[in-house]
């Protein structure tokens, strides 16, 4: 599902990433992990054809993720460490506005919002503005958002990030969950 091979990025002379080579089968979850400026952020953003790379290659279910990026993007979902929300939207409106802009078909976004809505447990809060949200909720949104047009793969950079002891628990097993229907990389 996902293939990298000697993937590089260098920022002038600094090696962001190093000759990184891995696979992730469908239905796997895997997990980076290390300190900050390890390169698992710039890994991702590269994955999800937000930056390209130096050298190597990369593939989601046989792309290439720098020569069809377009298509590429269709296959995933991406939740960025901080998660760019509207604030002055409401949760079904940020929703509906990715939906949208994943061209899902009309039919189809009503019944897959109220499903990304009970997966993530935000049904309660479907009518409340972003940003009077806590950080558990943001996060959570942030998640629906990248699970609204059902993508084949997850990429999460630091989905538990800030979080408290009981969010981090319910995050960990909703990512658990959907590891068993899609392919997983996250970050820690």
């Amino acid at each position: 599902m996902i293939e990298v091979a000697n993937l590089t990025k260098t920022f002038g002379r600094t090696p962001a990433v190093d000759n990184l080579s891995f696979k992730v089968r469908k239905g796997e979850i895997l997990g980076f992990l290390g300190p900050n400026g390890a390169g698992k952020t710039t890994t991702m953003r590269m994955l999800t054809t937000y930056l390209p790379a130096t050298s190597g290659t990369a593939a989601i279910n046989g792309l290439d993720v720098f020569e069809d990026s377009f298509r590429v993007r269709q296959l995933i979902g991406y939740l960025p460490e901080s998660v760019p929300l509207y604030n002055e939207m409401r949760v079904w409106e940020y929703l509906l506005l990715k939906a949208r802009l994943h061209r899902m078909a009309a039919n189809d976004i009503p019944g897959r919002m109220q499903y990304v809505l009970e997966k993530c447990r935000l049904t309660d809060v479907a009518q409340r503005i972003l940003g009077q949200l806590s950080k558990g909720y943001r996060q959570r949104v942030g998640l629906a958002g990248a699970l609204i047009h059902d993508p084949l793969v997850l990429i999460l950079d630091e989905p538990t990030a800030g979080l408290d002891p009981n969010q981090i628990r319910e995050t960990r097993d909703l990512i658990k969950d959907l590891g068993r229907e899609r392919t997983v990389l996250l970050s820690t």
